[in-house]
């Protein structure tokens, strides 16, 4: 591995050594809870360092520690040390190491607090004393660098979950700090909001140049903007170096970039394919691959798209539907505009769509959470608006897209058994269900202890696996993918496939392409409270004009794929299987038409 310090002579803005933090103990008699074991790490001025790595590597607690949260606000034990531009963390308290450090954390209600966006903003400038039109100027370059200019007077609390990710940015932007540390970022966002926040930070660092530390579990982003990359591995830095050096290997059992997969995959044909981790590198590299032996027409006519799609089959009666549904907000807000949609038995629905377009609202209505203003759903050919929330509980499960809103026992066992009780089941069944989902979301070890205690990525796991023990025949899910890298959302993905197929319907609200184009049958794309479209995935991927429209993009697989149809790809290929089939017959097409007399395929 090259040298992984920052460049010779840069200024240094953090240096940590051997860093270590526990937590206090959850009970009085018990043991401090270790979540850094000795961080060795130099960020230079300037710099954009990613952190990536599973649920509880302790990359949420090294923000905190940034910020100075840790230990001073939280307690527990704090070992080596940590410098921010040259000063001891110990030595300085959260509320003037804010005048340098910008945190960004992982759930933006956390700091969200003001009567409207405008005032969220301002608090930071304001606390600093700046004059008045400085303070109008950062306002308005924050509220247009995420996109919410046209919500100034809009509540937070109004706000979808990826509206108050984007005001929780727009809020630290706005003290235009030294060090920006933004934990998941983009968690929330959907694909638009992601692609315009990333575009705010390159034009930031074009600007003012400021030193980014990001947490953030699409590695695919990470690559293309990050410096250097950051592995952690229980609380400690597994590995640490430039994007081709940590994704481009297949050695390490982390999340990687699609095309980094796909090279690995197609080295046995192609043994001098360097490694990849972007998607302009993939498609440089792989087009000179096909190009030298493709023929001129071949060039000129990109190959026909064959769709094969599953879910067209003959249909049963729908387990729920809606008719002519609209909802109206107290605030005068219009959710939705006359929503007509049928979700059958046992089929895999994904509901996309850009922040605030009515994914939620119109989820909750098929568990009685809301009520139409308008309109009507059935639930199993009733209709749902008589029925009680703990009745129609039975058939549809709803997982919440902020689990704290979900979250409630004393113990994550007790959490995870309050479902199935409910319903009935006996103890023995209980038990044996909430064991499964305990080893599942690698939950076991947290058994005895508070959900609320645990770190955001580990609430949302118990949040799903409470639902996920009741079984319903209807598995709502709202964005259950946030704080997941894609390893851990395939095992999602497997235990959904598993429950699909013994007869559950899934039903995925999700700004997840990669989830949405492995998994669904059907996608409803949403916008302003209406049904944009409702069809296959490959066919909604193929639509240039309805992603432009809609603000959605294609998964990295699928991108790639249909960049090189014109080199002699026939389909839009929706995951690395497809695309490795598909690329190795191109490859073979290609030889055979530069070798006249070899048979055709």
């Amino acid at each position: 591995m090259a040298d992984d310090s920052p460049e010779k002579g840069a200024r240094l803005a953090v240096v940590a050594r051997n860093l270590r933090y526990s937590y206090p103990p959850l009970h009085p008699d018990g043991e401090p809870i270790a979540a850094l074991r000795g961080i060795d790490l130099e960020i230079a001025e300037g710099e954009c360092l990613a952190i990536v790595g599973p649920l509880g590597a302790g990359k949420s607690t090294f923000c905190l520690a940034l910020a100075g949260l840790v230990p001073h606000a939280l307690g527990g034990l704090f070992g080596g040390e940590l410098l921010i531009q040259g000063t001891d963390t110990r030595r300085v308290q959260p509320a003037d190491l804010c005048r340098t450090v910008g945190l960004v954390f992982q759930d933006p209600e956390a700091q969200l607090f003001n009567a409207t966006v405008e005032d969220e903003v301002a608090f930071g400038p304001e606390s600093l004393a700046l004059p008045r039109e400085e303070i109008a100027r950062r306002i308005d370059w924050a509220l247009g660098a995420v996109g919410l200019d046209g919500l100034r007077g809009r509540s937070p609390r109004e706000l979808s979950g990826g509206q108050k990710q984007r005001l929780a940015l727009a809020a630290a932007l706005a003290m235009r700090p030294a060090i920006l540390v933004l934990d998941e970022p983009t968690a929330s966002l959907d694909p638009r909001g992601a692609a315009e926040l990333y575009a705010a930070l390159s034009e930031l660092r074009r600007t003012i140049s400021p030193t980014i530390v990001l947490v953030e579990q699409d590695v695919e982003r990470v690559a293309e903007f990050a410096d250097r990359v950051a592995i952690f591995e229980g609380g400690r830095v597994a590995a640490l170096g430039s994007a081709a050096e940590t994704f481009g290997q297949p050695s390490r059992d982390i999340a990687r970039p699609a095309v980094s997969e796909l090279a690995d995959r197609l080295r046995p044909a192609l043994p001098d394919l360097p490694p990849l981790v972007t998607l302009g590198e993939a498609e440089a590299a792989l087009g000179r691959a096909l190009t030298p032996t493709l023929s001129q027409s071949e060039r000129e006519q990109p190959s026909p798209l064959p769709f094969r799609e599953g879910g067209q089959g003959v249909r049963s009666d729908p387990i729920i539907s809606t008719r002519g549904l609209w909802y109206e907000y107290e605030s005068g807000v219009q959710a939705l505009r006359g929503i007509d949609l049928d979700i059958y038995p046992a089929e895999r629905l994904a509901i996309v769509g850009q922040n605030g377009s009515g994914k939620t609202t119109l989820a909750k209505h098929f568990v009685g959470l809301l009520r139409p203003t308008r309109g009507s759903v059935l639930v199993s050919g009733a209709d749902a608006r008589p029925r009680s929330i703990g009745e129609l509980a039975r058939t549809v499960g709803f997982v919440f897209q902020n689990p704290d809103h979900q979250i409630f026992a004393a113990s994550v066992f007790e959490e995870l058994a309050f479902g199935p009780r409910q319903l009935g089941f006996a103890e023995a069944a209980v038990h044996e269900r909430v064991e499964e989902a305990l080893v599942f979301f690698g939950l076991a070890q947290h058994r005895a202890e508070p959900p609320a205690a645990l770190g955001y990525g580990l609430r949302r796991a118990v949040g799903l696996a409470a639902v996920l023990t009741m079984r319903p025949r209807v598995l709502v899910l709202d964005e259950p993918f946030t704080g997941l890298d894609w390893l851990a959302t395939e095992r999602v993905l497997g235990w959904l496939r598993a429950l699909n197929d013994a007869g559950h319907t899934i039903v995925l609200i999700t700004h997840n392409m990669r989830a949405v184009a492995e998994f669904a049958e059907r996608a409803l794309l949403m916008t302003d409270g209406k049904c944009l479209a409702l069809q296959p995935p490959r066919t909604l991927f193929a639509d240039d004009a309805l992603l432009a429209k809609s603000g959605l993009a294609r998964p990295q697989a699928a991108e790639l794929a249909w960049r090189l149809r014109p080199l002699g790809l026939r389909r839009l290929s929706l995951d690395l299987e497809e695309i490795t089939e598909d690329f190795l017959g191109a490859l073979r097409r290609a030889a055979v038409a530069a070798s006249p007399s070899r048979p055709a395929d």
